[in-house]
């Protein structure tokens, strides 16, 4: 590891990760996509610098963050809203800035939302993280590092990030290669709403007229329980008009899920790959980034779209990187 190129974590806050856009592909085998709860936060970060969208960097929970530069770097952080400071000076959130080498940055959060993306001109291409060594390869999560990470990893299948665990204080990243960036620029959010937009599920038929209703048209509030792997909801309990046995089926993000307790449970970027429960909806991919920025304790509502209605949803996003990106070609 070059020592110019790395970066000390002085403090790692509660369950910070480093998160690429996962490993689609591999549900077939068992294998989790994993990734950024909020992939359009972690792409909006990357794009300002210049990086390629799935260039890893650090996903942020609460707490406070501290790390340490060993060179001149360029950074963005994007998603929940958090207190960034370099010795003391105050930065915006959603411009990328610069730290110069020797100083320190500092997150405290989230004020606002739940998760957010740090990301940092190179990308993080590996590091020292609980005393293990590992890189990745090409700048990206390949398949043969995902599943046979090197050095030992203690989690195979990388649950807690690409480089297998949590950050934890003393462990160092090491940073792909400085760009050309010469000045800062900045970018606007797309706006959160508490409206979660989905498609009914294939078991949707086998629920009471009520229960239907219910999901449609109350408010669920998200739990202290809900972690990467999915967000549990607390509200209305949720009935089939019958009971009955289901053989295990296959799952993705976004699938919403009902077990007996009837309380719906959203699954996330690290969720299983197949399952039991009767699926009553699934959340459009364009709307997933929403539960990510959703506090425990806070509501949601589901809104019934069409399959239109969805792609037309993911065009949306399609068009705001578009012009996102001939801004900063403008600008740069």
């Amino acid at each position: 590891m070059t020592k110019i190129n790395v970066i000390q974590v002085l403090k790692a806050g509660m369950h910070s990760s480093v998160q690429d856009l996962g490993c689609p592909g591999y549900r077939h085998l068992g294998i989790t996509t994993g990734g950024a709860l909020d992939r359009h936060a972690l792409i909006l970060a990357n794009r300002l610098l210049g990086n390629s969208d799935a260039s890893a960097g650090i996903e942020l929970t609460s707490g406070i963050v501290e790390l340490k530069f060993s060179r001149d770097t360029w950074f963005v952080l994007t998603g929940a809203s958090y207190q960034i400071s370099i010795d003391q000076r105050d930065i915006w959130c959603n411009w990328r800035n610069k730290i110069k080498a020797g100083e320190t940055l500092t997150l405290r959060g989230p004020k606002s939302g739940m998760h957010a993306y740090l990301a940092l001109e190179g990308g993080i291409m590996g590091g020292t993280v609980g005393g293990i060594v590992d890189e990745i390869q090409n700048g990206s999560l390949d398949t043969n590092n995902h599943l046979q990470p090197k050095s030992g990893s203690l989690v195979g299948s990388r649950f807690y990030g690409v480089l297998g665990t949590v950050l934890k204080n003393g462990d160092r990243l090491e940073l792909g290669q400085a760009g050309t960036i010469s000045k800062p620029i900045g970018a606007v959010q797309r706006g959160y709403s508490n409206e979660i937009r989905a498609l009914p599920g294939p078991e949707m038929s086998r629920f009471s007229e009520e229960s239907k209703k219910a999901f449609w048209n109350t408010c669920w509030q998200l739990t202290n329980e809900s972690n990467r792997m999915g967000a549990r909801l607390s509200g209305t309990s949720l009935s089939l008009t019958k009971q009955q046995d289901m053989e295990s089926h296959a799952v993705m993000p976004g699938t919403v899920q009902v077990p007996p307790s009837g309380q719906p449970i959203v699954l996330l970027a690290d969720s299983q790959t197949t399952g039991g429960y009767p699926k009553i909806a699934t959340v459009i991919e364009a709307d997933l980034w929403k539960l990510a920025q959703t506090r425990p304790g806070e509501e949601i509502r589901f809104v019934h779209v069409s399959p239109n209605q969805a792609e037309d949803a993911n065009y949306e996003w399609e068009q705001y990187f578009y012009r996102l990106q001939r801004a900063i070609d403008a600008n740069s």
